[in-house]
């Protein structure tokens, strides 16, 4: 059998000898062991390494379909969102048009309620009119009715005393109108 030799530092020795002092074994022994437990790990070590490599790799596969995926349902968003803005913009400009439209309704109907108050106004006015004229026409109603009653009073009178007009006496004969 071959000898093989090897110098540790100073802190290594210190760990092996308390290793050693808490597992009541010689250095022979602990250095029998982790060669045996080394040599026994590096066999199934790289298999275990290329399972773990394995799985990692199928993972990072599993990672990057879910970032493709991630990664096109992103462009579908982003593709929405610039149609969304689309839309918005052009329910902005119907918004803007619209209240275009409802400022000028604003300004003709302050101006038609200008105008009906003016009507209301003149109305006023046209009925103080008319009733200012009715009022005058009742008077001269009266007026007319007092001269009516006057003038047929004052015919009343005159008739018996007047000579009848010409007409009537070359019809009824002079003589016999004044009986």
């Amino acid at each position: 059998m071959k000898r093989i030799y090897a110098e540790p530092d100073e802190q290594l020795m210190e760990e092996i000898s308390k290793y050693v002092d808490d597992k009541s074994i010689n250095r022979h022994q602990l250095i029998l062991k982790a060669l045996d437990s080394f040599l026994h790990q590096s066999g199934s070590e790289p298999d275990s390494l290329r399972i773990e490599l394995d799985s990692l790799k199928k993972e990072l596969d599993s990672l990057r379909s879910n970032r493709d995926s991630l990664m096109s349902d992103m462009e579908g968003k982003r593709s929405e969102i610039d149609s969304l803005k689309i839309e918005l913009d052009s329910l902005r400009d119907a918004l803007d048009s619209q209240t275009i439209k409802m400022n000028q309704m604003t300004i003709k109907v302050d101006s038609l309620n200008g105008e009906l108050k003016q009507a209301e106004i003149a109305h006023d006015s046209l009925k103080k009119d008319l009733s200012h004229a009715n009022d005058i026409i009742k008077l001269k109603d009266q007026d007319i009715g007092f001269l009516q009653a006057s003038y047929h009073e004052l015919i009343q009178r005159l008739t018996p005393q007047l000579p009848p007009s010409q007409e009537e006496a070359k019809k009824k004969g002079w003589w016999k109108f004044w009986k």
